[in-house]
């Protein structure tokens, strides 16, 4: 079993620069209600894949400009995390400030931030319980993927990808499921029916060895 998880693409209406509380505000509204840039490369064709996208024109035109021909579901636990000012202010600070401290109030589940980072986690969690043993693909954002990603890998899922650091936007991951160690080639010294990669991989090396 395997997905394909992409990121949503940079809004034209990108928040950057400085702003005060209510100028960071409403940037991030424009950012969800903004197609993002043209786009003329790679498409994927999701035939016979279900398709999940997050709620949000970014997503909606994210899927429209890379996926071939798909009739996606529109799934509010794919959706980004919401994000508030941290204060009430005419002063102006830069958007990564904004967003830093809007993160630390929801590692702090402080009012202000409408989802607390264990909100983030529950809901992270919830999709990963519904996409186990489907091959889909998946549109989300960027803040919210970063916790996905955190929480696909802490249940034994391998994650490729391109790219290092920072997620970008338009970014392709492919996320499979790791094969536990069975434990198996302990027990049978032979490796006749090994269990899991790590014991078929010792079988082929003793294999090696006899020819």
């Amino acid at each position: 079993m395997s997905f394909t998880i992409l990121c949503t693409g940079q809004p034209e209406k990108c928040a950057k620069g400085n702003y005060s509380s209510a100028g960071f505000d409403a940037a991030v509204r424009a950012e969800l209600e903004s197609v993002i840039l043209p786009y003329s490369g790679r498409q994927y064709n999701p035939e016979g894949k279900q398709i999940w996208i997050g709620e949000g024109i970014p997503a909606q035109d994210t899927a429209k400009k890379l996926l071939l021909s798909c009739s996606p579901v529109v799934d509010p636990l794919l959706n980004e995390i919401p994000l508030r000012s941290f204060t009430d202010t005419e002063k102006l600070y830069p958007v990564e400030t904004w967003k830093r401290k809007a993160a630390a109030q929801r590692k702090h589940a402080d009012p202000r931030q409408s989802e607390s980072r264990q909100d983030v986690i529950d809901r992270a969690e919830r999709f990963i319980e519904k996409i186990a043993g489907v091959d889909a693909y998946v549109i989300t954002y960027p803040l919210f993927l970063e916790e996905l990603l955190n929480r696909l890998r802490m249940h034994g899922y391998v994650v490729q990808r391109s790219g290092v650091l920072k997620i970008q936007p338009l970014e392709r991951f492919l996320i499979s499921r790791r094969e536990e160690h069975c434990g198996g080639c302990q027990h049978n010294c032979f490796l006749s029916n090994p269990g899991c990669d790590i014991g078929r991989d010792k079988a082929r090396r003793l294999q090696s060895k006899k020819t």
